[in-house]
Parts: C-alpha cells; sequence; structure tokens
C-alpha cells in the first residue's frame, strides 16, 4: 500500500505493536518528568547536583529516551527502540547506584536521615524513577522484539 501524498510505501502495524508503541512512549515520558522532579528536589535538599551525575542523568534518563522514542515514531526501524532500551537501562543502572547503592549526596540514606522536609518526597520520586526506568526497559525490549519480527517478513515494494 502506498501513500497517497509522496507516493512511498506505508507500514501498518497491527494494534498490539502501536499499543505497545504508545506504552513505551507512556514509560519514557514518566521517567522523563521523575528524572527532572528529581534534580529540582534534590537541588532544594543537598544544594546542587553534582556536575557528572547531573549530566549522567540527564543524558540516559532524558536526552536518549527522548531521541529514541521520536526515532522509533518516525522511522519503522529497530534502532529509536534500542536507543530507548540502552537508555533507560543505563537510567535504571545509574539510578540504582546514585541513590540507593553509593553513600554520595544523592543517596536516599544520606537525605533521609538529613530529616529534611522534602526528603519522604524526594524518596518516594527516586523510588517511582527507578520503577520507570525499570519499566521502560521492559516495554522498551518488548517493543524492539515486535519491530523486529514485523520487520522481518519481509522488505516492502518500491
Amino acid at each position: 500500500m502506498t501513500n497517497a501524498v509522496n507516493g512511498k510505501a506505508v507500514l501498518h502495524l497491527p494494534r498490539l505493536v502501536a499499543r505497545v508503541d504508545r506504552l513505551m512512549a507512556a514509560a519514557v515520558t514518566a521517567q522523563a518528568v521523575l528524572v527532572l522532579a528529581d534534580f529540582l528536589l534534590l537541588g532544594l535538599l543537598a544544594g546542587g547536583v553534582a556536575l557528572l551525575e547531573g549530566a549522567c542523568l540527564a543524558v540516559f534518563g532524558i536526552v536518549g529516551p527522548a531521541i529514541g522514542v521520536t526515532r522509533h515514531f518516525r522511522v519503522a526501524a529497530r534502532d529509536g527502540a534500542g536507543l530507548v532500551l540502552a537508555s533507560a537501562a543505563g537510567s535504571l543502572v545509574l539510578g540504582l547506584l546514585f541513590h540507593f547503592a553509593l553513600g554520595g549526596p544523592a543517596s536516599l540514606r544520606v537525605i533521609v536521615h538529613s530529616g529534611a522536609s522534602l526528603a519522604r518526597l524526594f524518596e518516594v520520586s527516586v523510588t517511582l524513577q527507578v520503577a520507570a526506568s525499570a519499566a521502560a526497559v521492559l516495554v522498551a525490549a518488548l517493543a524492539l522484539r515486535r519491530r523486529t519480527s514485523i520487520l522481518s517478513l519481509g522488505r516492502l515494494p518500491g
């Protein structure tokens, strides 16, 4: 089937694939919002965010998934979901390291024991951010698998 505007082949995706794609976009959006909320809360609680930590979480938590989702929806290829998968996995690992494993200023133990008024809000926000990153990884893996199986059916004519 060809597009009426430019005459190129159009790939019509099954409903399940379209739902998985929308679910991936929703998980990535939730992850990006929660990463931004973590930055703001950590800035208020700890007096700022370390430059390396902030840059890594911004790239893996906001920029990478946004580019991946955009690429996934604009081009019927696997690289968009692959980028979302890689960056969400990086965000998950870095979120676990920075907030749960290491003892730096972004650690939940340091923030919660400081007795700050926004400590509980930061604790909930960080936990939701890690959960959203894990959900984005799972949904991106499913989207990558679905897109791979559709694209392996053969090349479109045209």
